[in-house]
């Protein structure tokens, strides 16, 4: 059972993320815009959005994600301010640059998962 869920369209970061969970033990899901909330599996305990693509970059999302009770990790490749305000009001637990999701997705998951 996943409990690592992805809403990410980009394949090589998708391919990225999902080694680096995979690499830590974590089971992975991949999610779209399609994807019914109450189909998500009962250990899901982190979501990963890519706010740069459109159909996620809603603040709606998030908000349903932190009401099931998951963590969020929102990357964007560039942050502003206004857009970090929105996205941690929501709910997002943090924002990382796309640049340095991969290479800090170990410690992220340590993070938040333990």
């Amino acid at each position: 059972m996943p409990e690592v869920l992805l809403f990410v369209k980009d394949f090589e970061l998708g391919s990225r993320l999902s080694s680096a969970c995979v690499d830590k033990g974590k089971n992975v899901e991949f999610s779209d815009e399609n994807t019914d909330p109450d189909s998500f599996p009962g250990p899901v305990k982190l979501a990963v959005v890519d706010m740069d693509e459109a159909v996620f970059s809603s603040v709606g999302l998030v908000a349903e994600l932190k009401r099931r009770g998951l963590k969020v990790i929102g990357t964007m490749t560039k942050i502003n301010n206004r857009e970090q305000s929105k996205l941690r009001a929501a709910g997002c637990d943090i924002i990382v640059p796309r640049s340095s999701l991969i290479k800090n997705m170990p410690s992220l998951l340590d993070e938040l998962l333990t």
